[in-house]
């Protein structure tokens, strides 16, 4: 039985501010758009809001959106350069990296396989699929950060959880950026830049992307540019190291997501150490501030000793502990303070230690990488910037068990200092002092003393010169500058044996202890060079790219070019223009090895599918599927409204004249085809001036902006045909369009 079809109204809504891009999901019935305010707003198919997201920056404008192929991430990119990885389901940003110059054009690709039969019979053929997990063994050895209790903090549960987002990565699936300024960005998962294309030194001269398409097996990258003069060009570029290094690639790539969420999961867990540890000493560094405001240089410590070795306590000590500390405050700051030692140690242990391990981990397995050069060496690593790397992750293991030392030994002065402090005010309140706490042995003034040796380090606190205390030895590990005092390593063994054996001391292998530096200097050269691991591979694999032909196409003025592309199959590519505002070109490229072959046709539309010889305006297009082509018409004459076009692909690709392809196509004299008459087709008239929409043919929806860009009718393009239906509507069977494929129906709850 014959199934006929119609194009149904679904939903109109006025919109508060102009939309400019649109960009339906091939996996959910959700539409991304964003307006002139730089949001970026998501909607249902029923056109309730999902969310919506604020520019990350004032006067920014959404220049292109991208969905990842499995409809999870969305990828926006902002007129500053900036394209920000958005978590579809809780709007989180997953990544951002800034592209130099305005972004003009956004795509997101993973290879396209093909659909197999199946039967009863199973092949343990299936190499494809599983070609990318035989790198990541790290988990049968360590596990990925989880959910982040410890850190007591509500918030960072779901930072873990966007942190491993990025990781569940099955396909190799490549982001590709265009710029204004004629660059296009590669970055595999969206956020591993592995190369950056000068497509103006290809075609030699400045140009502006406008459009980039990938061949379905990944091996070719059409980027159609538009030059200073306005010629439209179509620059076919050979990207075939994404065919012969897939399975390199890929694993680079798990190892660049795998050590920036790491090295972002410690630099949290480095802020909350800071943010408990300055917390706390907050208060009592404030009124210690005010105190030694009142006495002269060094009198802080001097009154303290006073107090401790002669009984003598000055009148400003006097007032300060009566006072300023009092009883119920000095009682309330030592628990606090043994709660946060406490709570920095187990962060250290449980978190930075274990996970400064991890990077070590995945930091050897990158240079094991770098070795097999017969596979690695055309992605570029540099052996020795990874085995930098590894030392400077040493290094800060070695500063955070510094750092564990150094709360064991401050853990007894305090309690030695607190316990005297506890007693002298209650000495200077005439209240009786606990035996215990009367009792001072000879090893107890010695961790006072030492304790009180600090009062005075006033200065370079977080590398500036403002006044400050440090009260002991372990803020200063917490700051971003040298440490004011450096422990002592006189009694180490392995620290003498060093010394003695410079040959031992050298070797590369030997992990370096850094005296002078902090806790946050330590990781900051970390960072720094576990980027810096990656910034070679962009520079060594723009080479692999090669220019292979470039297609002259038309010249469309200034106007914003209209185009649209797709995959006929894994040689035969179609692009469509617009030619503002009644030309449909279309250009059909075959590409076989290094050799290329072209077909092109040009076609109008009369008013209503009638041949009256009254031209449509031609407002936006683009592909429904491989033989479909959806269309945006316009009547000019009388009242303005738009009228939805679905074009047959089969009729039209039989009018198409073979080439030359070095020629100028603009140039070569085709014959203009009058669309509305080629069948079958099927057309809406949707009874409003319009300007573009967006269509996506595996959720069979489209959605129109009107005129004004504040008004929306969302259609569903293949409904059942009902008898009651308008009578302006023209229906006719689609025929031969296999492309179209039901997939999964859910949405978002």
């Amino acid at each position: 039985m014959s199934i006929f079809h119609a194009i149904k109204q679904l939903e109109e809504k006025n919109v508060a501010n102009e939309i400019n891009v649109m960009v339906w999901s091939d996996r959910m019935d959700l539409l991304a758009f964003s307006n002139v305010k730089g949001e970026v707003a998501l909607h249902r198919l029923s056109w309730t809001r999902a969310w919506s997201l604020s520019p990350p920056k004032e006067n920014l404008q959404v220049n292109s959106i991208a969905w990842r192929p499995d409809g999870k991430v969305l990828a926006v990119g902002y007129s500053n350069g900036e394209v920000l990885l958005i978590n579809v389901e809780n709007k989180k940003v997953l990544n951002v990296k800034e592209a130099p110059g305005e972004i003009t054009h956004i795509v997101w690709v993973q290879e396209k396989t093909d659909t197999k039969i199946t039967d009863n019979f199973s092949f343990k053929d299936e190499e494809k699929k599983d070609y990318m997990k035989y790198i990541d063994l790290s988990k049968l050895y360590i596990k990925d950060p989880m959910l982040n209790a410890s850190l007591d903090n509500s918030t960072n549960s779901d930072d873990v959880k966007e942190t491993n987002f990025l990781q569940e990565q099955s396909e190799l699936n490549l982001l590709l950026v265009g710029t204004k300024d004629g660059y296009v960005h590669i970055r595999i998962f969206g956020c591993f830049t592995c190369a950056i294309l000068n497509i103006n030194s290809y075609l030699g001269k400045s140009c502006s992307v406008e459009q980039i398409h990938m061949s379905e097996d990944m091996s070719k990258i059409f980027v159609t540019v538009k030059d200073s003069e306005h010629n439209v060009k179509i620059q076919l570029i050979d990207a075939g190291v994404f065919k012969t290094h897939a399975r390199e690639l890929f694993a680079v790539a798990m190892k660049y997501v795998k050590l920036i969420d790491l090295t972002t999961y410690l630099t949290s867990t480095i802020a909350n150490i800071t943010e408990t540890w300055e917390s706390f000493l907050l208060e009592i560094d404030h009124k210690l501030s005010k105190y030694a405001s009142k006495v002269p240089e060094g009198g802080v410590s001097a009154d303290f000793l006073d107090l401790l070795m002669f009984g003598i306590c000055s009148s400003e000590l006097q007032e300060f502990l009566m006072i300023e500390l009092t009883k119920k405050g000095l009682e309330k700051f030592g628990q606090t303070i043994e709660m946060s030692y406490a709570n920095i140690q187990k962060l250290l242990l449980k978190n930075v230690t274990k996970f400064g391990q991890n990077l070590t981990y995945h930091l050897a397995e990158l240079r094991g990488m770098t070795r097999l050069q017969n596979r690695y060496g055309v992605i570029g690593l540099s052996e020795e910037q990874i085995t930098q790397a590894i030392q400077s992750s040493g290094a800060f293991l070695i500063k955070a068990g510094e750092m564990q030392q150094i709360i064991n030994h401050s853990v007894i002065n305090y309690k030695a200092f607190f316990r005297w402090l506890y007693g002298a005010i209650l000495f200077l309140m005439d209240e009786t002092i606990p035996s215990e706490i009367h009792k001072m042995a000879q090893q107890d003034l010695a961790y006072i003393t030492e304790f009180l040796q600090n009062f005075d380090n006033i200065g370079n606190r977080d590398g500036q010169n403002t006044k400050g205390f440090i009260m002991e030895r372990l803020g200063q590990y917490l700051v971003d500058a040298p440490l004011t005092i450096i422990p002592v390593m006189n009694g180490n063994d392995w620290t003498s044996f060093l010394k003695e054996n410079d040959c031992v001391q050298n070797h590369p292998s030997i992990l370096k202890h850094y005296a002078n530096t902090s806790l946050i200097q330590q990781f900051k050269d970390l960072a720094l060079k576990i980027m810096d691991i990656f910034k070679t591979p962009k520079n060594i694999l723009d080479k692999q790219f090669k220019p292979v032909q470039c297609f002259d196409c038309f010249n469309f003025g200034d106007r914003t070019l209209r185009m649209s592309s797709t995959n006929v199959n894994k040689e035969i590519m179609l692009f469509s223009f617009l030619q503002p505002l009644s030309n449909l070109y279309l250009l059909q490229i075959r590409v076989r090895g290094d050799k290329c072959l072209a077909r092109c046709g040009k076609f109008h539309f009369t008013q209503l599918g009638e041949d009256t010889g009254d031209v449509s305006q031609i407002l936006d297009l683009s592909f429904y599927s491989t033989n479909i082509i959806s269309i945006l018409l316009q009547e000019t004459i009388g009242y303005k409204t738009g009228i939805l076009l679905q074009f047959p692909l089969s009729s039209a690709l039989e009018r198409l004249t073979e080439i030359d392809i070095n020629a100028e196509l603009g140039k070569i004299s085709l014959p203009n085809c009058n669309g509305s008459v080629l069948t079958p087709k099927l057309l809406k008239n949707i009874e409003m001036a319009a300007s573009i929409f967006a269509v996506s043919g595996s959720r069979r929806v489209s959605i129109v902006l009107s005129e004004n860009k504040r008004k929306i009718k969302m259609f569903e393009m293949e409904a059942e045909e009902e008898e009651e239906d308008d009578a302006d509507m023209t229906n006719s069977m689609l025929k031969d369009d296999v492309s179209m494929q039901e997939q999964d129906d859910s949405i978002i709850q």
